[in-house]
């Protein structure tokens, strides 16, 4: 597979946005070709280095995006400046043709892009202040409106790649020619594996602490509304840790993104009215509206969830206990007793076999839809429950997390492992099928880059004519 295409797919549709944050916040993105030092003295910061069509490349772009893959320790092969500007006049390419075929897309799919990411980026400075600190103390708002075009591009080109090479498909002989052809030093390694069973038991919680929490945010509702802030409140009580220290504020989320409990309430907040109490999967709520776009929203609320007492944990602990000697002495089979007594509705139907969600966006996902793990994509509670398992043992009862934070308590058990090996089309067919399709993709934008490069206006600075690209049609 070429190396080109790897870097597009990983770098276009993950990577490309945190790129533009970098560029803005180093004062690169859009910056002058020139900074007067003083009434004599001009000193150069940025030139155009390459143009593809009508759009210049700069100089800060190339090293911009390098200095990215750095901070990521993403190896590149050959001289990084080639590699880098090659992978700009390729997003060129692609952007041009999407005005050529009328690939858009919308202002609200790029606000909504563009808010979840800021939103992750806030998480990640751990404060909107923070963020904005970054970016030389540039208000939240000035930040997505510099970064609202380059967002927007990104998108587009990443429409008009999927309309280039998405349609591609892939037959079983087209997966067997594939394997064929890897030569048998480079065929891949697969990693060792394991699939997992699991029967979960969820504490109940009593009437009495569902009403004391309901009563405690009807409280604090009360006292919202007679002047105390909200945002103090959530800092304080609120058990969402994500937008706790925001003062609950989630900022501008598609209502897609939220639980239709709580999206049903949000959107039918007036000016600054606070809801009344809203269950949820993840607990009770109450929400404050700050802002509205269509679909997309902007709410803060404070979050408190019911918490079983510590005799009803022990008693899960213990039917736990006892359903796991049931297994070891044969009376029961694990998937039977999944079948009968686990309360995770996503496994119980299949014996309590674990399937692997993980990250489809992930290119280094490989297990994806799958029932097989690989020791990093289990959470360290559970890999360290099963590391030590032979086939068929049942672990101890261990306490975890469920997908909306509750605490919850499992046992587990491993049904196979899959020794470290080459990769064979018996044991990874689906594996060795994804690789077949992307090398297909990869053709199919190939021979689109080759063609578009003989009829597009294309120059590069001289200091680049000697870079050996991936695609020899850059410099005529």
């Amino acid at each position: 597979m070429k190396r080109l295409y790897k870097m597009m797919l990983k770098y276009m549709k993950n990577r490309i946005l945190s790129l533009m944050l970098i560029l803005v916040a180093s004062g690169f993105y859009n910056s002058s070709k020139a900074q007067i030092i003083s009434k004599n003295d001009t000193v150069i910061l940025d030139r155009v280095v390459a143009v593809v069509g009508k759009f210049p490349i700069l100089q800060s772009d190339v090293e911009n995006q390098i200095m990215q893959w750095k901070r990521e320790s993403q190896s590149v092969p050959g001289d990084p400046r080639c590699y880098s500007l090659e992978t700009l006049m390729v997003n060129k390419l692609l952007i041009i043709q999407a005005e050529i075929d009328s690939v858009m897309v919308t202002d609200e799919d790029v606000q909504r892009a563009l808010d979840n990411k800021l939103q992750q980026f806030i998480m990640m400075s751990g404060s909107q202040e923070a963020l904005e600190a970054n970016f030389k103390n540039k208000p939240l708002l000035q930040i997505k409106k510099d970064l609202f075009k380059p967002q927007k591009d990104i998108m587009i080109a990443e429409k008009m790649q999927s309309e280039i090479a998405g349609k591609v498909v892939v037959t079983p002989a087209d997966v067997q020619k594939y394997f064929k052809q890897i030569p048998s030093g480079q065929v891949p390694l697969r990693p060792a594996a394991m699939e997992i069973r699991e029967i979960v038991i969820k504490p109940q919680v009593s009437d009495e602490e569902t009403l004391r929490v309901q009563n405690r945010l009807k409280e604090f509702r009360e006292r919202i509304q007679k002047g105390e802030s909200f945002t103090t409140l959530a800092v304080l009580y609120s058990e969402d840790k994500g937008s706790a220290p925001h003062g609950g504020e989630l900022g501008m989320t598609p209502r897609s993104s939220l639980a239709p409990e709580f999206s049903a309430v949000a959107f039918n907040l007036k000016g600054n009215e606070i809801s009344r109490v809203v269950k949820t999967d993840f607990g009770f709520h109450i929400i404050q509206l700050i802002d509205r776009r269509g679909d997309v929203i902007n709410v803060r609320h404070i979050l408190l969830s019911p918490k079983p007492t510590a005799q009803e944990k022990s008693l899960v602990r213990q039917r736990l206990d006892s359903i796991a000697q049931a297994i070891r002495e044969n009376k029961i089979s694990f998937e039977e007793a999944a079948l009968k007594f686990s309360s995770e509705k996503d496994t119980r139907a299949n014996g309590g076999l674990l399937v692997n969600k993980g990250n489809p966006q992930d290119p280094n996902s490989q297990n994806v839809n799958t029932t097989w793990y690989e020791p990093q994509e289990l959470s360290p509670e559970v890999f360290n429950a099963v590391k030590n398992l032979k086939i068929g043992e049942i672990s101890k009862v261990i306490e975890t997390m469920d997908a909306n934070g509750q605490a919850v308590y499992k046992i587990l058990s491993v049904k196979s492992n899959r020794p470290a090996h080459k990769a064979d089309l018996k044991q990874d067919y689906q594996y060795l099928q994804a690789l077949a399709l992307l090398n297909q993709k990869q053709k199919k934008l190939d021979e689109w880059i080759n063609k578009k490069q003989q009829s597009m206006y294309i120059r590069i600075d001289r200091d680049f004519l000697g870079c050996e690209f991936e695609h020899k049609g850059w410099i005529k």
